[in-house]
């Protein structure tokens, strides 16, 4: 018959399985999150733009810096390339970026939020398209709003922002976000491709940086669109492509645990691992060792001896002796227990015994004078030793 703990051990184990077989089999939903990262497969990832435009271009390079540390240390002319839901731009890498659009290089910024100071800088302003219940949250872009031909669908919900204030002569509206109403009866084309020029540069402001994703680059004819909107750029010059502002940009080397986790297998393995040290730890964590002999610590002796010696005197019948002990113990006492020196045993002293033991002064003088007496003589009778400890404990208790 298995005994209990082997019960319990079959059923942690078969829990176990059941986890692993369960997670094995399930099916893992898409990360729909932001990331535009090169190396992320998922939606919104930039993978395939990364394996189609940049590998292909042999005159772009990548780079995880920011935008001061990359122009300020290896100054290049030529073009720009960011494409992120946001750009957070610090307040150096803005003024170095438009100092370098102004020395004559171009700029394209794909992203759905810019840094305050280029849209002040370009007096521009941009708002967010309120969608009701006639229009669709699915829209599509455009270059060209007289081709219906070239009309891209992106068929995921999705909020669009577009650029109100874009009449005038600084401003050239290249592309735009449509939206149709549900019965087809109402389009709206919301500027959000637009090129600005900044004295001998250029700067194009793009809305809609999931052109770049997986997703909507997955369709072939959606890459038309991407490629239309990357030839703003001048392949002829250097093309630096930023991997540095990025939603889900990863810094450094994952940790070894952080990889362990990331892969399925790998996961349940370590959980497996640990699984089982926790089994051994409960079922055979207990000491296994002969019990240990108990070492008995040596004997105090101190009152033995005290009580052999204090037995020898008795039986001599030294009475004398023993008083003399008496009395030293007794000043003793009086020089640890109240720090009272015992040279003189003058009034002074009498003084602050009393202060110290609320013993009465005279009490304190009969004894002194008692032991005075006892000091004078040579020998001294049972009674005399037993009335001078009397005397010296009711001092002391």
């Amino acid at each position: 018959m298995l005994k209990p703990k082997n019960y319990i051990l079959i059923l942690v184990l078969v829990l176990f399985g059941s986890l692993v077989f369960l997670e094995s089999t399930a099916k893992k939903p898409l990360d729909w999150s932001d990331s535009y990262w090169k190396n992320h497969s998922k939606p919104f990832g930039a993978e395939i733009f990364h394996k189609i435009f940049t590998e292909q271009l042999e005159q772009s390079e990548e780079t995880n810096q920011s935008v001061y540390e990359t122009l300020t240390e290896s100054y290049k002319a030529g073009n720009y390339l960011f494409f992120n839901g946001n750009l957070g731009f610090g307040e150096y890498d803005t003024k170095e970026l438009l100092c370098w659009i102004e020395n004559g290089n171009t700029v394209l910024m794909s992203a759905e939020y810019f840094p305050k100071t280029i849209l002040d800088t370009l007096n521009l302003n941009k708002k967010k398209f309120v969608f009701d219940n006639q229009f669709s949250y699915q829209p599509s872009v455009v270059l060209d709003t007289t081709n219906q031909d070239e009309i891209y669908d992106f068929k995921r919900n999705l909020n669009v922002e577009y650029f109100t204030n874009t009449d005038t002569l600084d401003h050239q509206v290249l592309g735009y976000s449509k939206v149709v109403n549900n019965d087809s009866t109402m389009t709206k084309y919301l500027p959000n491709f637009i090129k600005a020029k900044f004295g001998q540069g250029e700067l194009y402001l793009h809305l809609f940086p999931k052109a770049f994703t997986n997703y909507f680059l997955v369709s072939a004819d959606n890459a038309n669109y991407t490629e239309q909107v990357l030839s703003s750029l001048n392949y002829d010059k250097s093309i630096i492509v930023d991997e540095y502002y990025k939603a889900q940009r990863v810094v450094q080397q994952p940790h070894l645990l952080q990889y362990l986790v990331s892969n399925k297998h790998l996961r349940w393995a370590y959980y497996l691992l640990i699984l089982l040290a926790v089994i051994y730890i409960f079922f055979e964590g207990k000491r296994k060792q002969k019990p240990i002999k108990v070492v008995q610590p040596y004997e105090n002796k101190t009152y033995a001896f005290t009580q052999t010696i204090a037995e020898m005197y008795y039986r001599k019948k030294d009475h004398k002796s023993i008083a003399t002990k008496l009395i030293e113990h007794f000043f003793d006492f009086v020089r640890s227990q109240y720090n009272i020196s015992t040279a003189n045993l003058n009034d002074e002293f009498v003084v602050q015994l009393a202060s110290k033991s609320g013993k009465s002064q005279q009490d304190i003088k009969s004894l002194l004078k008692y032991i005075k007496n006892i000091e004078s003589k040579n020998r001294i009778t049972k009674e005399q030793l037993l009335k001078l400890e009397k005397q010296i404990s009711n001092l002391k208790n």
